[in-house]
């Protein structure tokens, strides 16, 4: 078997093809695996794009973790309106795209409403209002987003995959609560809530604190996402030489003094995704 492993695709299909073609994935050869460490929305343009590809692959030969941004979309969804966050993060922007709208539609709308409309400012204003909630009607309450909610909730989706010696994760394993982050050594019967407190973490740092050394010693690596992996390099290799690789170089991390593989590119900046390969 082959396995095809990647993280935080973030919406960025075209991204995510050429890097799976060059690393000569097939969706229709049997032997071929992807595992996928979370976070496929927000920040890019073509989530639908990428639902579908992923969708089209056999169930029985992808592997979906959950990532920080499954959640944020769900939460999204139950409240019902945006929050900062849901800005920041471009997870509003990702409602958009599902109904099948350029997010910019909603601004140039209303722009449009303020620059045409006659009447009084509470007329304006009251049609604005009416407007705004009629766009966000249609974003919470169209077929494919429960459609793509659904597929999240179900039991594909899952927190964690082990494979002979490697440990995919979306950031890291779930650590007693505290000041210190004292480690679990039965994080494997953590539950939702808490992996998705793991789901925020840094990997790199979390690993240098020592939670993952019962594990690195049973000859365990730990293959996560998250973070982009710029940090994992310029934090666990060139300590003396600092930000020797910028927010926009973000090779896989891997290095023989340490049970870590990262993932995340950073595709927003670095215009590209990581695939890892592993035969077995």
């Amino acid at each position: 078997m082959k396995y095809f492993i990647t993280s935080d695709i973030h919406s960025f299909y075209d991204e995510l093809i050429f890097e799976l073609n060059k690393k000569g994935y097939n969706k229709e050869d049997s032997n071929h695996i992807l595992i996928v460490c979370g976070d496929i929305f927000d920040r890019g343009t073509k989530p639908l794009e990428v639902y579908n590809f992923l969708r089209n692959i056999p169930k029985e030969r992808r592997i979906l973790i959950k990532g920080n941004h499954e959640q944020l979309l769900k939460e999204l969804v139950q409240r019902g309106y945006p929050a900062n966050r849901d800005i920041h993060n471009r997870t509003y922007e990702t409602l958009f795209y599902f109904c099948g709208f350029n997010p910019d539609i909603k601004d140039e709308l209303l722009k449009d409403l303020y620059n045409n409309s006659k009447g009084t400012t509470e007329e304006i204003h009251q049609k604005y209002h009416d407007l705004s909630t009629k766009i966000d009607y249609e974003l919470f309450h169209n077929d494919k987003l429960y459609e793509i909610l659904e597929w999240l909730n179900s039991d594909e989706w899952i927190n964690y995959y082990e494979l002979d010696k490697y440990i995919f994760v979306h950031a890291f394993i779930p650590l007693f609560d505290g000041l210190d982050n004292r480690y679990n050594p039965n994080w494997r019967l953590s539950n939702d809530d808490e992996w998705y407190m793991a789901s925020w973490g840094c990997p790199w740092k979390l690993y240098l604190e020592g939670n993952f050394e019962e594990e690195k010693n049973n000859g365990k690596i730990l293959v996560c996402g998250h973070w982009h992996t710029s940090d994992f390099y310029n934090n666990l290799l060139y300590k003396d030489d600092y930000c020797k690789l910028s927010f926009t170089e973000n090779p896989i991390f891997m290095h023989e003094d340490y049970n870590l593989i990262g993932l995340d590119a950073c595709c927003a900046a670095s215009k590209k995704l990581n695939v890892l390969v592993i035969e077995l």
